[in-house]
């Protein structure tokens, strides 16, 4: 399930999409970051915990979505 989604206002993925994406229910029982770009380049992040994903999330700036 996704959970937020926005855009990436600077630094190095600029421009680019993020989902966090919970997984816990899922397969993997953990969080995914998904960066993607406008040319369909796709990052994808798996954490175990949430305390991670936010941990990793301080790396970035972005505009979320409402």
């Amino acid at each position: 399930m996704i959970l937020k989604k926005g855009i990436v206002i600077n630094g190095e993925y600029a421009g680019w999409e993020i989902q966090i994406v919970d997984d816990t229910q899922g397969d993997t029982g953990g969080f995914y970051l998904i960066l993607r770009s406008e040319e369909a380049q796709v990052f994808d992040y798996w954490f175990e915990k949430k305390e991670f994903l936010n941990n990793q999330l301080t790396d970035f700036t972005v505009n979320w979505n409402s």
